[in-house]
């Protein structure tokens, strides 16, 4: 039991630590603690991310309380979420007090021209895992879940039209889910 706090405790840290980009920025690495240790499924990753983007306070926080509750109960979840933000606190302290020295390093920039793009390419790479883990039921492309296909369309083109808060989507995909699940 200790050992998996340790190792929780040591996955949330790195995790905390090589973030950037917000909470979904988590994701890869969460994505590689489901295939890996097996803590959660793949489909709990996906209820871990909709309720994380439901709930208040920040996402990555979030998924990391879920999942080291999922993973060892009530200090699971302490022990991940301190994890988790240990990093980011010691290294605001830290930033803050360069700030004015290194604003306009040009190594400072460069670094974060690179970051950007490759956390956008790591969200994309699980959000289309779990798109395909959550549409397709199976390889061969034969079982493919029409009506979750079509909630995707319609809430990703709501997305770029309407401009809403993303929370404003999930809370209606799981209205939709409830409705759906109990007549059909």
């Amino acid at each position: 039991m200790n050992n998996i706090l340790l190792l929780l405790f040591f996955e949330y840290f790195k995790i905390g630590l090589f973030t950037y980009g917000g909470g979904y920025a988590s994701l890869p690495f969460l994505f590689h603690l489901s295939e890996y240790y097996k803590w959660f499924s793949y489909d709990e990753l996906t209820q871990l991310i909709a309720i994380s983007g439901i709930t208040p306070g920040p996402v990555g926080l979030n998924m990391a309380t879920f999942s080291g509750f999922k993973t060892m109960g009530i200090t699971g979840a302490l022990v991940a979420s301190l994890a988790f933000i240990l990093p980011m606190l010691l290294i605001t302290v830290q930033v803050f007090k360069a700030l004015d020295k290194f604003k306009e390093n040009k190594y400072v920039k460069s670094v974060l021209y690179i970051l950007r793009p490759t956390s956008c390419a790591l969200i994309l790479s699980v959000g289309l895992k779990l798109f395909y883990n959550s549409i397709l039921t199976d390889l061969t492309f034969k079982n493919i879940d029409y009506l979750a296909l079509f909630v995707v369309l319609i809430l990703f083109l709501m997305t770029f039209k309407c401009k809403r808060d993303p929370a404003i989507y999930i809370f209606s995909a799981g209205i939709l889910g409830i409705i759906v699940k109990n007549l059909f």
